[in-house]
């Protein structure tokens, strides 16, 4: 939210940012969102035509159906071809209105809704129509592969707008609400006038056809009409003593002179009618003004605790260059320990990081432990202030397998944002502005939903996909000691893949995908220009369906091509660190011996 700005021209953007990706319309009833086909197979560094992309609105009054196609175009390889990025759940009309834009989407899936069905819900803000926003609640009865618009919550304070939601359904029953009942909130204000706020509560007991308005979980009024005392990005939280608590992002401490935000909760014990008269702080540090504290997010682990996610914006500080990722923990998930340990800095074993707007999730698949996943709009790399941002920014995701100990790995996302958000003049910020990643309920992929830009303004749509959890992972062992690698260690579509001394790059980390691809950077190992031939290179391209880029790992440790019937090859055993790597006839030599992740 508007915590990024720290400057009146900063302050400026983000607010108009804002004001055109959440003033939002109601949506129309029936319209339907379908879950498009997987592309065609293709050669190698090419995208050809795609399988059609569908989205079919039925409006209830006409029964009329529209239906929108998108299809890939070709590219060489000396153009890195637009993936696929994912299936449209919904695109404003530009020519009804121009500064139409959606982002900010949130999803649940529903556990206690007495359901055979894969049910899930989404939201998301929308605006640009000239009217207040408002939050468009979709219906998904298959696990997120089609979606149906149900319902709109507005807020309770007419002419308002409502930005910023929160989805969650209540796990058991507590004390005012039933398992299963559905809770949704977000921010409530007259966009740019910030003398008052509301943080508004609302109640769906019907899966989320209709909605009744509870509470404020806090509010502000009689404020200066200026930047700086905001509550922000709601979320809900039933803590281990049963009673439900409402994070935000406060900002109300930015006019004292020890913090600019913080991340805390309320309390409630009836079910959300009435909240405690204080919050709880759960992150802040009065020693450090410059610290700033949001976008928290949660998910309960296997091992009974609690994970929040959250960014460390840095005010004086290009956001561009700042707002890492951390995570924090807590058995019971209203005592966070002391407010001023920041927790642990999400990273890859190579320094890789998130920047901005985290999204956190646990999937039951992966490992004994499950996974942890871990979303942010950027991948980047270096100090605070002075942050490159990595090639596989929009394509990829964060994975850990230990309960979110230790480092992190990348891992495909099934919707690519490109470009992705930033916060310089000029730059939208709306695209991958919070992505959340919802489990399914077969316990090894996940519902993806993203905002992707339309190309003008900072004006964005809703996509979603369906993600898989990556196979096993690690470094595939090489011949003579050495490791498969990306050269350069990023993710360029292009980079031949070669033998170097083992060590921690992400380019050494690799997935076994139960589709037959091995992955790194999300992207694949891959035959150039899908050729078949004997001595052609093998290189790392976006994932594209080819024959190209499968990969089976076959009983004496080779790994073949079954497109071409060659295997992945040492040119003439040359094991020195650079040696790049090819396609040969399947000899058995120790040449064509890989170690992969089992």
């Amino acid at each position: 939210m508007s915590r990024h700005l720290t400057t009146p021209r900063r302050h400026a953007a983000l607010t108009v940012a804002l004001a055109a990706t959440f003033a939002l319309a109601t949506a129309p009833a029936g319209t339907t969102a379908v879950l498009g086909a997987t592309p065609a197979t293709t050669a190698s560094g090419t995208t050809g035509a795609a399988s059609p992309v569908s989205v079919t609105t039925a409006t209830t009054t006409t029964a009329t159906t529209t239906t929108a196609t998108t299809t890939a175009t070709a590219a060489t390889d000396d153009v890195a071809p637009a993936a696929l990025p994912g299936n449209v759940l919904f695109s404003p009309d530009l020519g009804q209105h121009p500064n139409g834009t959606a982002g900010y989407p949130r999803a649940v899936r529903l556990d206690h809704d007495q359901s055979a069905n894969q049910t899930m819900l989404a939201t998301f803000a929308r605006g640009g129509t000239g009217s207040p926003t408002a939050l468009p609640v979709y219906r998904s009865t298959n696990g997120g592969q089609s979606w149906s618009a149900v319902s709109t919550i507005t807020s309770n304070t007419p002419g308002w707008d409502l930005e910023a939601p929160t989805l969650y359904e209540v796990p058991r029953t507590v004390n005012g609400l039933a398992a299963g009942d559905v809770l949704a909130a977000g921010t409530a204000w007259q966009v740019g006038d910030y003398s008052t706020q509301k943080v508004e509560v609302f109640r769906s007991t019907d899966r989320g056809a209709t909605w009744q308005y509870l509470s404020n979980c806090t509010q502000t009024s009689g404020q200066p009409d200026t930047w700086g005392h905001g509550i922000w990005e709601p979320v809900f939280l039933v803590t281990e003593d049963d009673r439900l608590a409402c994070f935000i992002s406060d900002e109300r401490p930015a006019n004292t002179p020890t913090n600019n935000q913080v991340i805390g909760h309320y309390t409630s014990s009836d079910g959300g009618r009435t909240w405690s008269s204080s919050m709880t702080v759960d992150v802040s540090f009065p020693a450090d003004n410059l610290r700033r504290p949001g976008m928290q997010t949660f998910t309960a682990l296997p091992d009974g605790d609690h994970l929040m996610a959250y960014e460390m914006c840095r005010d004086a500080t290009d956001p561009d260059h700042a707002c890492e990722v951390y995570v924090k923990r807590s058995a019971n998930g209203y005592d966070w320990g002391a407010a001023g340990d920041a927790g642990t800095l999400v990273r890859t074993a190579d320094a890789r990081e998130l920047l901005h707007t985290p999204y956190i999730s646990w999937v039951p698949g992966g490992g004994p432990n499950g996974t942890v996943l871990l979303s942010g709009q950027r991948v980047v790399a270096g100090p605070t202030g002075n942050k490159a941002v990595l090639a596989e920014s929009g394509t990829v995701l964060f994975a850990n397998t230990s309960l979110g100990n230790g480092a992190w790995t990348e891992a495909a996302t099934p919707v690519t944002v490109n470009p992705t958000g930033g916060y310089a003049t000029g730059v939208p910020s709306c695209p991958g502005y919070s992505t959340p990643a919802i489990p399914r309920e077969d316990g090894t992929s996940y519902l993806y939903l993203a905002a992707t830009w339309l190309g003008t303004g900072n004006q964005c749509e809703v996509r979603f996909g369906i993600g898989s959890l990556p196979g096993p992972t690690g470094p595939v062992g090489a011949p003579g000691g050495k490791c498969l690698d990306v050269d350069t260690n990023t993710a360029v579509n292009g980079n031949a893949a070669q033998l170097w001394t083992c060590g921690v790059a992400t380019g050494q980390t690799w997935s076994m995908g139960a589709d037959g691809t091995v992955r790194a950077f999300g992207r694949c190992l891959d035959v150039d220009a899908n050729g078949t031939a004997n001595f052609t290179k093998v290189q790392l391209w976006e994932c594209n369906g080819s024959g190209a880029q499968q990969w089976d790992a076959r009983a004496d440790g080779s790994l073949y091509n079954p497109q071409s019937g060659r295997c992945l090859d040492v040119p003439q055993g040359n094991t020195a660190d650079g040696t790049d790597l090819q396609i040969y006839d399947c000899n058995g030599l120790w040449t064509q011996v890989w170690s992969v992740p089992q």
